[in-house]
């Protein structure tokens, strides 16, 4: 029988998302741990677990730390994140490390199904793709901004040439990193040449 654990501390979302995969999984054992050293208790030393499901806001964990505890116990690639938080980086630093995908429970159910169906199936899935048809706008000002970097301009730099400050450079660059879905400036560039938003370089 395969082995899954699910790592989450609020009882009704943990009954909900068990009870998901014993209907999903065939001949499926569903354990549940609600913090994160009740978690690594019980991923310790390594089993054959099929898959660990981590929710990253429970007890004893902060930010990442649960996901790069898993990592250093060798189980990336037999476990995914669900959680509320939407942060890009750690979505970022989950795919990077090798987990098989990063679910937000504001998902629909449908789309919350076919995501878990993905990843018990073997496939990545990571809550970007959901919005990859996503049309990508800037507004006039971000677009002008965009177009600034490639020369390599800091944001003190950008906000003497437009009269602006400092903090509302950095605001108007942080709205541009997030509509391009951007990792870095250098990202965003990319993204901007592709899409046309950088007249040239």
């Amino acid at each position: 029988m395969r082995k899954m654990l699910v790592v989450e501390d609020h009882p009704l979302v943990a009954e909900y998302t068990c009870a998901l995969f014993r209907d999903l999984v065939e001949d499926v054992e569903v354990c549940h741990a609600g913090t994160a050293e009740q978690a690594l208790q019980m991923l310790q030393p390594p089993q054959d677990w099929f898959r660990v499901w981590l929710d990253l806001d429970v007890p004893g964990a902060r930010g990442l730390s649960l996901v790069r505890e898993v990592h250093a116990l060798g189980l990336a690639s037999v476990s995914a994140v669900i959680t509320a938080n939407l942060s890009v980086a750690w979505q970022t630093e989950v795919a990077d490390l090798g987990f098989l995908g990063y679910v937000p429970k504001a998902t629909s159910v449908e789309r919350f199904k076919l995501a878990i169906r993905e990843i018990i199936d073997g496939r990545r899935y990571f809550a970007e793709s959901e919005h990859s048809e996503r049309p990508i706008r800037l507004t006039r000002r971000q677009t002008e901004i965009l177009n600034l970097l490639p020369a390599g301009w800091g944001s003190k730099e950008i906000a003497r040439h437009l009269n602006l400050t400092p903090g509302t450079v950095d605001n108007h660059i942080a709205a541009i990193m997030f509509a391009l879905r951007a990792r870095t400036r250098t990202h965003a560039v990319a993204i901007g040449i592709e899409h046309g938003y950088i007249e040239s370089c």
